[in-house]
């Protein structure tokens, strides 16, 4: 995945850059019923790993492994669905001799085990931010002041 941004600041050996997230339908000029709000266009700021030492001002180019991007993908998408499921037999077994109806038990169990998997996604997304394989990094300057840059 590959982004630009504007370098903002630096800090320890990384930089806080600003990227601006456009939609697919960011270039239409058509206010269509598909597209909805998704003409805006988004600024966000986010820490990146600068091994090349960018400069503020500059305009770079960031990019990210598919690897950590399927990970989280993999933990964000899966873990809720494995908590349901995991919730239900859990619940049925667990809570059947308060609930005499083992599906109502299967589904508070399921939906106690969909809440705890935000609990642990929440733990996941702390502990990854802190990890610096899950950060973009900085892989070339493109521009500099102005102008065109390359590494």
């Amino acid at each position: 995945m590959k982004e630009r941004a504007r370098v903002i600041k630096k800090e320890n050996g990384q930089s806080l850059v600003q990227i601006i997230r456009t939609s697919a339908c960011s270039h239409c000029d058509e206010k269509c019923m598909l597209a909805d709000d998704s003409h805006e266009v988004e600024e966000m700021e986010v820490l990146v790993n600068d091994p090349i030492g960018a400069e503020v001002g500059s305009t770079v180019e960031l990019e990210m492994g598919a690897r950590p991007i399927l990970f989280s993908a993999l933990v964000v998408y899966l873990l809720p669905l494995v908590a349901i499921i995991a919730g239900y037999f859990a619940g049925s077994s667990l809570l059947s001799g308060i609930i005499s109806n083992l599906e109502i038990a299967g589904i508070i169990g399921s939906g106690i085990g969909f809440l705890l998997s935000f609990a642990l996604l929440k733990f996941f997304d702390k502990k990854a931010g802190s990890k610096s394989y899950f950060h973009p990094e900085i892989t070339r300057v493109v521009t500099h002041n102005g102008f065109y840059y390359e590494s």
